[in-house]
C-alpha cells in the first residue's frame, strides 16, 4: 500500500495516516473497547510508536475529529474512577476494509454497540489483563526449565493472537436429551462429554441435537508453539471479587471439558483478580487475599482437583498486577 494516506476535511484541514496507524486502528477494532491509557500502552509496546503520551492524546483527538475513533468519558463521583475510553469509528472501518485489514462482509453497524457494555469496568479491567500480557510478553523467547529448546517465540499478530470470545467460540454438538439442563453440574458435564461427536460418523442412527457453548471466557489469547510445543490458549476469566467462588469452581469443569476435548493444545484457565493496579483512583484492594481464597477453596474440592488433573487443564489464579509473571512461569513449566 502507499506509504501515507491523506484524509481531507474542508479546504485546509488534512490528516496523514501511515500503515502503523491503520494497524493500530485494526487493533482497537479487535479489542472492541480500550481506555486511552491502554491504547497508548499498546501503541508504544506492540506497534513501536515513538510518541509521548501527551502527543498521543492529541493524535487521538485528531482521529476523533475524522471519525476514525469514538471517545467517551467515564467518571464516578468527584474522587472515583475517571478516564477516557475509545472504540473504532465508522471512517476507520471503511479504511480497514479498503486496505484489506477487515473483510468486506464486515458488519459495520456492530461497532455502535462496542461502547455500550453492561459492565464497563469489568470489560475494561479484562482488557487491562489482555494488554498487560500482550505488551509484557511481546518479543520474549520462552524455553523449557532445563533446556535451551525454544517453546514459544512471542510476537503479536505473528505467533500471538488476541480474540474476543465472539470470534473464537468454544462450541460442540450435543444430542438433545430430556431434562439435560436440570441435572447437577457433574452429571451435566458427563452428559456433554458423552454426546460430543467427531467427524466421520457413519452411523445410520439419526441423532437430534444442537450446538452448545461449552464455556465463554472473558477474552482469549493464543500463542503458537515451536516444534513439539502445543499452542497455548490463555482463557481469561476476570474476577471483580463479587462472584461466588463456587461459580468459578463450576467453570473449572467447563474448562476441563474443553481441555479434554482439545488435548492438542495447552488450555490455561487464567483467573485474573481485579486489583488497585487498574488505576490510582481505584477502590479495589491488592487482590492477594481474594486470590488465596479462590486457590484454597479449589484445593479443598477433591472433584475440582481430580478434573483438573484428568483433563490436563492448567489453572492460574493471580491479582492483575502479578498475573503476567504467573503466566510466563506456566508457559516455561509446560
Amino acid at each position: 500500500m502507499q506509504e501515507k494516506i491523506i484524509l481531507k476535511k474542508g479546504k485546509r484541514q488534512r490528516l496523514e495516516l501511515t500503515i502503523v496507524d491503520l494497524n493500530l486502528l485494526a487493533f482497537l477494532e479487535r479489542q472492541r473497547l480500550l481506555t486511552l491509557q491502554q491504547f497508548y500502552q499498546a501503541a508504544k509496546n506492540l506497534f513501536d510508536l515513538k510518541i509521548t503520551e501527551y502527543a498521543f492524546k492529541n493524535r487521538v483527538r485528531k482521529f476523533e475529529e475524522y471519525h476514525l475513533i469514538r471517545g467517551n468519558q467515564y467518571s464516578v463521583g468527584f474522587e472515583g474512577e475517571r478516564f477516557k475510553y475509545l472504540c473504532i469509528g465508522s471512517k476507520a472501518v471503511d479504511l480497514l476494509i479498503e486496505y484489506e485489514l477487515l473483510d468486506s462482509s464486515y458488519n459495520k453497524d456492530k461497532i455502535y454497540k462496542f461502547n455500550q457494555k453492561k459492565n464497563l469496568m469489568h470489560f475494561l479491567t479484562t482488557q487491562q489483563a489482555v494488554i498487560n500480557l500482550l505488551t509484557s510478553l511481546d518479543t520474549e523467547i520462552i524455553s523449557g526449565p532445563n533446556t535451551n529448546e525454544i517453546k514459544y517465540f512471542i510476537l503479536y499478530d505473528v505467533t500471538t493472537f488476541s480474540y474476543s470470545p465472539a470470534t473464537y467460540p468454544y462450541t460442540e454438538w450435543i444430542r438433545k436429551e430430556k431434562n439435560l439442563y436440570q441435572q447437577n453440574s457433574g452429571a451435566y458435564h458427563a452428559n456433554v462429554a458423552k454426546y460430543m461427536t467427531g467427524t466421520g460418523n457413519n452411523s445410520s442412527t439419526q441423532l437430534y441435537g444442537s450446538t452448545m457453548t461449552i464455556v465463554k471466557p472473558d477474552w482469549i489469547i493464543e500463542i503458537n508453539g515451536k516444534k513439539e510445543s502445543k499452542n497455548a490458549i490463555i482463557n481469561i476469566e476476570l474476577d471483580m471479587g463479587t462472584e461466588p467462588i463456587e461459580t468459578l469452581a463450576q467453570k473449572v469443569f467447563k474448562y476441563a471439558l474443553l481441555a479434554e476435548k482439545n488435548r492438542d493444545k495447552l488450555h490455561i484457565m487464567n483467573i485474573v483478580v481485579a486489583d488497585n493496579s487498574f488505576s490510582n483512583r481505584s477502590t479495589l484492594s491488592n487482590g492477594i487475599g481474594r486470590s488465596k481464597n479462590i486457590v484454597n477453596q479449589f484445593n479443598k474440592d477433591f472433584a475440582v482437583l481430580k478434573r483438573i488433573r484428568e483433563s490436563g487443564l492448567k489453572v492460574i489464579v493471580r491479582p492483575l498486577k502479578l498475573n503476567v509473571k504467573a503466566v510466563r512461569e506456566e508457559l516455561i513449566k509446560y
